[in-house]
């Protein structure tokens, strides 16, 4: 079983897609809304930014966004599960004064135009990429972004310390299965997000191949290292890296 290939990560998240929130929310022990407005925080958004918000989940992140976009603000979110995609159009409900394009296409492989963006964000939706993945989606992120176009990116990790190492992977391996069954989930399902953030391990990897796309790259940790970021900026030729 290949669990980064795309048909399985589809099916996967189109099966969690009814609890997965609350899952994710308890995964981070609690911390997950906090997280998100602190990664998007990382980065200089203002009124009438066109934002591209890929594997966007169910626009969890856009209460965050969305007061500093509007008005006359675009954002255009992307993510391959149709399941994480039907909380995103009713999540999209809520900001009427912002254009939400919401689009399902897979990361990797998608038809956004060059140069397209001026931020690209990603929340949570990295672990489920191989490293080989990773390459390409750097490639994606500098593609899409304008120059001088900014990106923030996080994702949980395994955390730092040998003893809270081991108990927070007890509790995404052990418990939160065991929360996603009484949920009425498939247990297997719920397993597989402590499978992803073992294998995962933090941003670093992510924050090499952006580097090595030429984009400038800032890392960040969150709550002892239980999730990791790197946010960063394209720069345009002689341009002086504000992260040296």
């Amino acid at each position: 079983m290949d669990i980064y290939n795309a048909d399985y990560v589809e099916k996967l998240f189109d099966e969690m897609a009814g609890t997965y929130e609350l899952v994710n929310y308890l995964s981070s022990f609690g911390f997950s809304h906090r997280w998100r407005r602190q990664f998007v925080n990382k980065i200089d958004i203002q009124a009438g930014m066109v934002i591209c918000d890929l594997m966007c989940g169910m626009g969890e992140c856009w209460s965050s966004l969305a007061p500093r976009l509007a008005p006359h603000g675009q954002l255009v979110a992307l993510d391959l599960s149709q399941g994480m995609l039907h909380g995103a159009r009713k999540q999209a409900a809520k900001f009427p004064h912002l254009t939400i394009q919401i689009i399902k296409e897979n990361a990797l492989i998608n038809g956004l135009a060059d140069e397209s963006a001026d931020c690209v964000i990603c929340g949570f939706g990295l672990k489920t990429f191989s490293e080989e993945q990773k390459e390409i989606l750097a490639a994606q992120i500098r593609r899409i972004l304008k120059p001088n176009g900014v990106f923030s990116i996080i994702e949980v990790s395994v955390p730092t310390g040998w003893f809270f190492q081991k108990l927070y992977m007890f509790y995404l391996k052990r418990v939160i299965p065991l929360i996603g069954s009484l949920l009425l989930g498939n247990p297997e399902n719920y397993r597989m997000l402590g499978v992803y953030t073992e294998k995962f391990g933090d941003s670093r990897s992510m924050m090499q191949a952006l580097a090595y796309q030429g984009l400038s790259v800032e890392y960040h940790h969150y709550f002892y290292g239980c999730a990791t970021g790197i946010s960063g900026m394209k720069l345009e030729l002689g341009k002086i890296n504000p992260f040296d």
